[in-house]
This record gives structure tokens, sequence and C-alpha cells, in this order.
């Protein structure tokens, strides 16, 4: 008997366990469910560190949750946590292979991160998964072109058309890549029917005039300048290459005003203040003309690199690092308040962007926007009580406002952080000095002396 007895209260055990571990299952998915779902609403929002904060207790609960790895990777390659992103779509293509989303997700930021290679390997899995979707085509067709390997990027292109042949933007892409091969009745076609099945396709219209300018057809060029400004009235090329045409045919005063419209729409379309800079010092107006060519070598070290940052913007709206790049870039070329939008970008994406907040506060203080630039660096310290340069800047900010005492104890807490931050003795001993206290602001001096030997 006693047997028996043993068995029916393992068998009791097993069954309570079983449904014990099931439940427990249940409730996990559930908690995992309903994190994602928070972190999904938070994320529509604009609250990406909150949303984050939910995946990852959505990823606690299940850690192999697909649409929080997914999403979690979505907001840290806005946020340019490139690495931590490819973690979290690693893990997801591990653990569902077949996942067509997932794939994609890698490529986009092997593409981002310029792993060329990678970025091809995945998009052409996710083809290989689903190859009648033709958004993975697209970007292979993008990574094929960073390659140089025009030819199998037209191929991927061809494909997508015959998908999707009223897709106005494979057309208008596979125009690019004829462009770029030179094949100009290939990328007129491909072009034409871009705008014949989009006439408002601005960037369609602008490679026809440019190809039609380059062909020497001066007239059509003008036509389809036109119609791009017709359509978008900023288009800072589209008025460049406008001037241009009208300069060969003669009409120097319409080019002028193409050239400053140009300037107007973008400060830093290079080639017209080259355009314009030229042509004046060609009608001997030689002040103006110097300082548009000198204003034309500063942008050009430059140039590259914002069209590339710009050039990530279209295909990514919220990439952070992008926009944090482009605030660099307009600042080096003292052009503040364009800077501070991107940095101000940033910062929506990216609240927890510290080198952000820290430039768009030296900004605000430039500005004489002091109490602002106040609150930025308040916000840092906030963030990370020990970094040194908000302290160092927040003195120069209460300097500024004539708050001696705060300035004071903020060069104290930056020297106390970084002993041998050089500026700081330096604005101290100045304090210091300022208040008859000789000794101390002589020695002050000394160090920052001593420092920067």
């Amino acid at each position: 008997m006693p047997k028996p007895i043993f068995k029916a209260w393992y068998c009791a055990l097993f069954t309570a366990l079983t449904i014990s571990s099931s439940c427990g299952h249940h409730r996990s998915q559930e908690q995992a469910d309903a994190a994602y779902v928070e972190a999904k609403r938070l994320a529509e929002t604009g609250s990406y560190i909150k949303a984050i904060v939910a995946c990852q207790q959505a990823l606690e609960a299940d850690q192999n949750h697909l649409e929080a790895l997914l999403l979690a990777g979505s907001i840290l390659h806005k946020q340019g946590d490139f690495e931590r992103a490819i973690q979290h779509i690693a893990q997801a293509v591990q653990r569902y292979p077949d996942n067509v989303e997932a794939r994609i997700a890698l490529g986009d930021l092997y593409m981002r991160k310029r792993q060329n290679d990678l970025s091809a390997s995945a998009y052409e899995a996710a083809i290989a998964l689903a190859p009648d979707h033709i958004s993975p085509y697209r970007k292979l067709a993008i990574v094929l072109c960073n390659q140089g390997r025009y030819d199998d990027a037209v191929a991927a292109l061809l494909k997508a058309v015959q998908l999707a042949p009223e897709n106005a933007a494979t057309h208008y892409n596979l125009g690019a890549v004829y462009e770029q091969l030179a094949y100009s009745d290939s990328a007129i076609a491909a072009y034409e029917q871009t705008v014949v099945l989009d006439s408002s396709y601005a960037d369609a219209h602008y490679h026809l005039g440019q190809i039609y300018t380059k062909l020497g057809h001066l007239e059509e060029a003008e036509v389809r300048f036109r119609t791009v400004l017709r359509h978008d009235p900023g288009y800072a090329n589209a008025h460049t290459l406008l001037g241009q045409v009208l300069l060969k045919q003669g009409r120097t005063a319409a080019a002028e005003t193409a050239f400053q419209k140009a300037l107007a729409a973008d400060p830093f379309e290079k080639e017209a203040y080259h355009r314009l800079g030229t042509l004046y010092l060609r009608q001997a107006r030689t002040e103006e003309g110097q300082k548009l060519l000198a204003a034309f070598e500063r942008l050009r070290k430059a140039s590259d690199d914002i069209s590339r940052y710009r050039y990530i913007l279209t295909l990514y709206p919220e990439d952070a690092d992008a926009h944090y790049n482009l605030g660099v870039l307009y600042a080096g070329l003292g052009h503040f308040p364009a800077a501070a939008a991107e940095y101000q970008q940033t910062l929506a994406i990216n609240p927890a962007d510290l080198s952000a907040r820290n430039n768009l506060a030296n900004i605000l203080l430039r500005q004489g926007k002091i109490a602002a630039a106040i609150r930025q660096y308040e916000k840092i310290l906030a963030f990370n009580s020990r970094y040194v340069q908000a302290y160092y800047n927040l003195g120069n900010a209460y300097m500024a406002m004539g708050d001696v005492q705060r300035a004071t104890e903020a060069f104290q807490k930056t020297i106390k952080i970084e002993p041998n931050h050089a500026d700081a003795h330096y604005s101290l001993g100045a304090i210091y000095l300022g208040q008859d206290r000789t000794a101390a602001g002589e020695a002050e001096l000394e160090i920052y002396r001593r420092l920067t030997e």
C-alpha cells in the first residue's frame, strides 16, 4: 500500500508543479506584453528613455520578447547607441531567424555603421525570407552603391520595380544609380517615370534638370528647376543650378537673384557662395565677391560631412547622432542658431545626451540667454553630478550673471572633480584677486601656469 500512496503523492506534486509553472509562464508573458504595450505608447509620444525602461521590464519578464527587442533596438538606433541596438536586434534574429523585420532592422544598423558587407548579408537574408517585399531590395541597392557595385544595385532595383511598378521612389532610386553610371538616357527614363507616378517628386525633377544641363538642353533644364521650386521653394540646390543655367543664357540679373535665394534657403549651400562670389568679382564688386568666396572656402572643408549627415536624416529622420554631428559642424562654421536647433533635435530624441545639452547651453550663453543656459547646465548635473565641464561652464554663466559667490562654488567643484582643470584655476584666481585675496589668487594662477606650460 505505501508504494501506490507514494506514487499518487508524486503525481499530485508533479501536477501541481506543472500547473504552477504554467501559470507562472503565463503571468510572465502577460507582464512582458503589458510592459511592451506601455513601451510602445511611450515611444509614440517621444518618451524614449522611459520607453527603454519599459522594454527592459518586458525583457526581464521574457528575455526573447520579439516586439520588445525590436522596439528597444529601434530606440537605441535613434539615440545613436548602435552597439546596444545591434545586441538587441541580433538577439531577435537569433531567436526568430525567419522574422523579416528583424533582418531588415539589423541591415539598417550595419548600414548606419558603414559595415556594408554585414548590411548586405542582412538584407539578402530578408529577401530570401520575403522575396515579394520591395523594402529590402531598395535598401540593398543603397549598400551595393556604397560598395561601388552599381550593376548589382540596378538588378536589385529592377526586381523592386517588377514587384511594385507603381512605386515612384523605386523608379527614382533606379534613376539615381543610372545617373551615377552616366547612363543618361536610362536615368532620364527612370526619373520621367517617377514624375509620371508622382508629379510633385521634387528630387526627380531636380535630377532631370541636372542631366539636361550637362547635355546642354538649357531650356528643358530651366523648366525642371522651376518645377522643383514650384513644389519646394526652399530647395537651395535647385536655386543654385537654376542660377547656373540662367548665367549660361546670359541672364545675369536673374542668375544673381537665384544664387541669393539659394543662400537664403540654405546658408550651407556652398556652390551658391562660389557662383555668386565669382559673379561679383567679374562685376568688379570685389569686396562682396571676396567675402562670399571666403565663406565658400570655410564651408568646403565641412561640406561633405554636412551632406552625409543630412543624407542619413533622409533615411532615419530621428537619428540623434546625425543631428548632433550636424550641430557640431554648424557651430564650427559660426551658424549658432542652426547648431542649437540640431542639438534640440538631438535632445528631443535622447534627453540623456549630455554633450548635446552642454553644447546647447554654451550657445545659449553665447547668445546672452544666461538663465536658459544655467537651466541646461543644471539638467546636466542632475543626470551626472560629476560632469566636470558643466560645473566649469556653470561658473562662467554665474559670472556673466554677476553672481560671484555661485561662480566661485562652481569653479571650486570643478577643481574638486578634476584638480588639473587649468581654466578653472585661472577663473578662481581671477575671482580671488578681485576680492583682494591676493595670496589665494596668486596661488591659483601659479597652478594655472604650471598646468599650461
